[in-house]
């Protein structure tokens, strides 16, 4: 729309242009001009762990895959891996719906393409079409995680190391494996140091308790716990609940009984502090046992 300097702007027909352009902008499905929302479609990063834990492959390996493979910004500004992804021909494409992906990928295929990457996990239609009856089948979130759930265990009997197994999911050239393998190592490496920073203490999943506290009636439990601690019973900062411990921690020589004992020395990691309460809780136990 081109404006003359010496023409008086004609602001009606000039918003309405603009809201014309909104219009279209809003029509288009794979629009990346505005955030995406997960809320009622499958979530592939999801899917994608329980297939890992199901299959007993390395946690989180499966959905950093998916998030590089098929990563969206959403409107929150997080990168998720999105359920209705193609990529066709190096072009990423994302679509609202599972129908509106199927059209474009049927259109494609009965056109002679074959170079589509389908859903989640990005499967090349031209290599892996063979393990699905149909493409409905392919671009199922579900069917989608499982089958790359085997791709990647049959890739680790072949090169026994899963850095090569991203690699080699992605291409066996170098050029390319390399640079992808970074991308992914860095989410799978995001991943992990969420969920520490989530088990301060390390525990395994198995050790994972939920506190047993019930603020209402006492309820007579079946088999006692093995740890039971009240979050808000932890010290803070506050350096009047801390006490120095220069020779050390001694776990075998304090009366439990002793209030001093309960509060966090000062010489102690930060996270070890925060949670003494569970600490003093744990040594009671072993004491007892």
């Amino acid at each position: 729309m081109n404006i003359s300097k010496n023409q008086p702007m004609d602001w009606p027909r000039y918003l309405a242009f603009a809201l014309f352009s909104l219009v279209l902008c809003l029509s288009n499905p794979s629009s990346l001009l505005w955030g995406a929302d997960l809320l009622g479609k499958p979530n592939c990063e999801e899917i994608a762990s329980a297939i890992e834990k199901e299959a007993n492959l390395p946690k989180h390996l499966l959905s950093s895959i998916s998030r590089v493979e098929a990563g969206r910004k959403l409107s929150n500004g997080e990168v998720r891996g999105w359920p209705w992804s193609l990529n066709h021909a190096g072009k990423g494409l994302f679509f609202e719906s599972k129908d509106a992906a199927l059209n474009y990928l049927k259109q494609a295929v009965e056109s002679g393409s074959r170079n589509i990457d389908v859903g989640c996990m990005q499967l090349n239609y031209r290599w892996h079409k063979m393990a699905f009856s149909s493409i409905d089948e392919m671009i199922d979130p579900e069917l989608n995680v499982r089958y790359a759930a085997q791709f990647v265990t049959e890739l680790y009997q072949r090169h026994n190391a899963w850095e090569d197994v991203i690699k080699h999911y992605h291409s066996n050239k170098e050029k390319f494996n390399i640079p992808y393998f970074r991308k992914v190592a860095k989410v799978w490496d995001m991943k992990k140091n969420e969920a520490e920073d989530s088990n301060p203490l390390m525990f395994t999943e198995a050790e994972q308790l939920e506190p047993l506290i019930d603020l209402g009636e006492d309820k007579v439990l079946s088999v006692e716990p093995l740890v039971v601690f009240d979050a808000a019973s932890y010290p803070g900062a506050d350096s009047q609940l801390q006490t120095e411990n220069i020779a050390g921690i001694d776990f075998t020589s304090e009366d439990p009984n002793n209030s001093s004992s309960r509060i966090a020395p000062t010489d102690v990691p930060n996270y070890l502090r925060k949670h003494w309460s569970l600490v003093i809780s744990l040594r009671e136990q072993l004491e007892t046992n």
